[in-house]
């Protein structure tokens, strides 16, 4: 309340001075209300190590996996893919649990997990033969990048917590 009384106070007093003298404190005015009131609604997230290791060791072993699809049945495949969407299902409930100020995070992890599981899929429908002889190894190439840059994202984050 006595933000908006000392914005009155410097309306007042600019009122005197001239009309462009009016103007520019109330562009100021406006420019300060609107830093005051956004300043507030900006999230910081931090670099998290918790978060940087659930996303190494997950792209270790994502892509490894996803590597073996291509020289072996989906049956020898099938704990170790129910294992590693364990693992991404608790990774992705750890962010979501941060809040809406690591929206950005989870964004990411959605896009791994659609790569991740539209390959587990064409492995399970097609297995390894239809779709070539290399076509998985180069799944994990691409799933390997996308989590390297959410890793690279994580890096990024404000490590001064």
């Amino acid at each position: 309340m006595t933000r908006f009384l000392f914005i009155r106070r410097i309306m007042a007093l600019a009122q005197r001075i001239n009309r462009w003298g009016y103007v520019f404190v109330l562009v100021a005015c406006m420019l300060l209300t609107s830093t005051w009131l956004t300043s507030c609604a900006i999230p910081i997230t931090y670099h998290d190590a918790a978060t940087y290791k659930n996303l190494t060791d997950l792209k270790a072993e994502a892509v490894m996996l996803v590597e073996t699809f291509d020289t072996k049945p989906f049956a020898g495949n099938e704990a170790a893919i129910t294992d590693i969407t364990l693992k991404f299902r608790k990774a992705y409930e750890y962010e979501k649990g941060k809040g809406i100020a690591n929206n950005d995070t989870l964004k990411q992890f959605d896009e791994i997990w659609k790569l991740l599981n539209e390959g587990i899929k064409d492995y399970r429908e097609n297995g390894n033969a239809a779709l070539g002889p290399k076509y998985f190894r180069e799944a994990a190439v691409v799933l390997g990048q996308a989590f390297d840059i959410v890793i690279a994202t994580e890096n990024l984050k404000n490590k001064d917590k």
